[in-house]
């Protein structure tokens, strides 16, 4: 199995997913913005190889440094674990013919009013909610359903905003 696995450095516990995925013999090619000579020899250690990008967000820099890794050999996956950057890779997983998680699903998992509209036309049960732009939206909806209310942002990272 050969993994390409996005910004392993930052944060620092990125680190450890390679470290098990290495751990369970799969080769780990890393993709990320920071010079090799930052990596550390730990996780210079478990990765087979690693490729310096400008930005990890950049679709274009990314597809055509996925392309290069698969020129050199076969790529069985294609992977990322920062909220910022799974959009992105997504996109990128797609264009390369790499299977993973689609564009569309990851979206989805992101944009919680577009999941719950999706959810309820397949008919699974799901809490009132809906996709707010401004603050008075919020308080029509409060009006209408009641308190407690969460107030999560479309595009915030993990709990971020909420």
């Amino acid at each position: 199995m050969h993994v390409i696995f996005v910004e392993p450095r930052f944060p620092a516990n990125q680190r450890q997913f390679v470290r098990a995925l290495h751990g369970v013999g799969a080769r780990v090619t890393g993709i990320g913005e920071a010079p090799v000579e930052a990596l550390g020899d730990q996780l210079k250690g478990w990765l087979h190889a690693y490729e310096q990008v400008g930005s990890v967000c950049d679709e274009d820099a990314m597809l055509a440094t996925v392309r290069r890794i698969q020129a050199r050999e076969w790529v069985d996956r294609l992977e990322a674990t920062i909220e910022a950057h799974i959009l992105p890779v997504a996109r990128v997983r797609e264009a390369a013919k790499i299977p993973g998680t689609s564009y569309q699903t990851a979206w989805l998992c992101r944009d919680k009013p577009s999941m719950k509209e999706v959810l309820r036309a397949a008919g699974v049960p799901t809490a009132k909610s809906t996709g707010a732009s401004s603050a008075a939206e919020v308080r029509a909806f409060a009006a209408e359903v009641g308190y407690p209310l969460i107030v999560k942002p479309r595009s915030g990272a993990g709990a971020s905003g909420t």
